[in-house]
């Protein structure tokens, strides 16, 4: 297959707003970013009693946590809740109460995996490797849905060993560059853009930026043979000496780490035996933690929230969905941008809407519901409330789906209507396909007969440029959704993806295919099958192929779809993925999905009020994503309002991912039909 697409161009773009790390070896300190939150427990090397254990800030009630597998240390995500530690072959990730434990490349078979941290918000794990005679930096995603590590970009290619990375909050990304083990003679230098670096720091190494991304802790050796802890702005400007014999007495200082409340600084004495203390920032005063000890990590705690978006009825959800998305037309609330269009829908069946939730977040439009003899008035004041006259709204089915009379409705209130519809649900997919996109770079092939495997891959669909969703009827193709492939180019190079979801979709496409029902393409295709053995696992393969750690994920009930069909449209706008539940406890293979990703989300959104997921669902989740206790939960109603929001926790950014390449697409190879 002569298909080879890189991640590389794409990761740039979301590692250059990341923090990194990779370490050099033996005793040196991998370098990484300190965090900003409260600060919690340490980690460190525990040299007595090997492996990594896990104290309180001034070293007592130390138990073991860890025993790395290649002896490295490791690092904490941005809330606290999961610790990333170093494998022969691939970084491991556990939660901090030893739980949860998996690895995050597991198929890795290359030698390295060593010192990982947490980068990007806790999106991706930078790690390092030994590739091609140097060690190199490699990342991968932090919820383990990568078949493979990717080499880091831009280091320089002269030979030498890149390694130590480390990243500011702000996106500012350095790294150490030296001959092995000849850290007398090594740099730091800052990545710019694609293979453009430029030297920040002279005879530094270790470095460590502080919580608030302006300045970097760093080692630098003296001729003597020994090494100090340094202060430097983040640009590499500024540079005074931090350790020295009259604070420290040593003059064997390595290994800093920032405290996430930004006042102090963690480092090991390698002065005798090997000790790590704390200076005290402001006033230098040097204090001993934990003796026969290197390598610490010091755990930012920060809170993690549980949302529930519902109304009384679902198509009260449905307006509750706008209401947490979209601004009031012309005001700038300052939390939900302006939205650009409607897309609506019936609230009987959900046969005409299955892509309409990728329409909704393709178009910056919420997804409302109406009856189909006439405009609800919720509905219709909700159209009035983001949307001013002029304005573009979709409707979508025939006249039997939303009557003459909707449309005519439609139009009083100065809108422009643009019905996408029509002989059936297939071809009422096709329709709005072509509406999103004439000229797709994937398809996503699903069955209608049920609604869990679309409504799942529609807020995948919405979030990833250029994708499409048609329909076929379970296992059998449709000759409109035939016809619609056949006009396409398979070929993933030079065409469009084609990406089953779920079993009968996938079937679907091979069963057309062995028919001759798609005689333009090759006998033999490319395409990408993502399933499960049940609904819930299917959601779960859905988030994984087409997300890499979310910062916002949602829960809806499988036993109905209204929720997951508007609530899809609602999360697809910031770029996070639909998962499904039984109503009345957390199902495993969800609830999974968030231990693994809690790295990175910060919000867990329950989809429905409490008839939909009981309030018992609010527990297990929050303790997936986060420290235990440290949640919070908020409810956004109808009746939302920027002035709750300020009362409630920032809200996520509705900046959705641009990248041209659907992550699953970039990571696991297709399968030849």
């Amino acid at each position: 297959m002569s298909f080879k697409l890189t991640r590389r161009s794409a990761m740039l773009g979301a590692v250059a707003a990341a923090t990194a790390s990779a370490a050099a070896a033996g005793s040196q300190r991998p370098a990484r970013a300190s965090l900003p939150g409260q600060a919690g427990k340490i980690t460190y090397r525990n040299l007595a009693a090997g492996g990594v254990w896990i104290a309180n800030a001034d070293g007592t009630d130390a138990r073991p946590f860890v025993a790395p597998q290649s002896g490295t240390t490791g690092n904490w995500s941005p809330d606290g809740s999961r610790y990333v530690y170093g494998g022969h072959h691939c970084p491991l990730s556990v939660r901090a109460d030893g739980s949860d434990f998996f690895e995050l490349v597991p198929n890795s078979v290359a030698p390295g995996g060593e010192d990982p941290i947490y980068v990007y918000g806790g999106r991706y794990v930078v790690y390092r490797m030994f590739d091609n005679g140097n060690d190199t930096l490699f990342v991968t995603s932090s919820g383990g849905n990568w078949s493979f590590g990717e080499p880091f970009l831009g280091t320089p290619g002269d030979g030498k060993h890149s390694m130590g990375a480390a990243a500011a909050g702000d996106g500012t990304i350095v790294f150490e560059h030296h001959a092995w083990n000849d850290y007398a003679n090594s740099d730091i230098y800052r990545f710019e853009k694609y293979g453009v670096v430029t030297k920040i720091i002279e005879n530094g190494w270790g470095a460590d930026f502080s919580p608030d991304s302006g300045r970097i802790a760093f080692v630098r050796s003296d001729s003597g043979g020994g090494s100090e802890i340094w202060l430097a702005d983040a640009d590499g400007g500024n540079q005074v000496q931090l350790t020295t014999k009259d604070n420290e007495g040593g003059g064997m200082n390595r290994e800093p780490a920032w405290s996430p409340q930004g006042d102090a600084i963690l480092f090991t004495s390698y002065h005798g035996n090997p000790t790590i203390k704390r200076i005290d920032l402001a006033t230098k005063a040097v204090v001993t933690v934990v003796e026969m000890a290197t390598n610490a990590e010091w755990q930012p705690v920060t809170q993690n929230v549980v949302e529930r978006v519902w109304g009384a009825t679902a198509l009260d959800t449905a307006v509750a969905t706008s209401r947490y998305n979209w601004a009031d037309h012309g005001v700038e609330d300052g939390i939900r941008p302006q939205a650009q269009a409607v897309v609506l829908s019936r609230d009987d069946v959900y046969l005409d809407a299955l892509g309409g939730s990728a329409l909704a977040v393709r178009r910056q439009a919420p997804l409302l519901i109406t009856p189909p003899g006439g405009l609800h008035a919720s509905t219709r004041a909700e159209m009035q409330r983001i949307l001013a006259p002029g304005g573009t709204v979709y409707l979508l089915g025939g006249t039997v789906a939303l009557s003459a009379k909707v449309e005519s409705q439609v139009k009083s209130l100065g809108y422009t209507v643009v019905r996408l519809s029509g002989a059936t649900e297939y071809d009422t997919a096709i329709a709005i396909a072509k509406e999103i996109e004439p000229h797709p770079t994937a398809v996503i092939i699903a069955t209608s007969l049920q609604y869990y495997d679309a409504l799942a891959a529609g807020a995948a669909a919405g979030a990833n440029p250029g994708t499409v969703i048609v329909l076929t009827a379970g296992d059998t193709m449709p000759a409109a959704t035939a016809a619609y492939l056949n006009s396409l180019n398979p070929d993933p190079d030079t065409g469009s993806r084609m990406i089953g979801v779920g079993g009968p979709g996938v079937r679907a496409l091979l069963n057309a295919s062995k028919a001759g029902k798609l005689p333009s393409w090759p006998k033999s295709f490319w395409y990408w099958p993502v399933y499960g053995a049940t609904e819930f696992e299917t959601a779960v393969a859905v988030a994984d192929f087409f997300f890499d750690g979310p910062r916002m994920a949602a829960v809806a009930t499988a036993t109905t779809w209204y929720d997951a069909l508007t609530g899809g449209a609602m999360v697809g706008a910031s770029s996070g993925p639909l998962l499904l539940s039984t109503p009345g406890a957390l199902s495993p293979q969800t609830r999974d999905y968030f231990a693994r990703n809690a790295a990175s989300l910060k919000y867990a959104t329950l989809l429905g009020g409490v008839l939909a997921l009981k309030d018992s669902l609010v527990e297990p989740l929050g303790e997936a994503i986060s420290l235990p206790g440290q949640y919070r939960y908020d409810q956004y109603t109808e009746t939302y309002s920027p002035a709750l929001a300020r009362s409630l926790t920032a809200r996520p950014a509705r900046v959705r991912d641009t990248t041209p390449e659907i992550p699953g697409i970039k990571r696991q190879e297709p399968r030849r039909a």
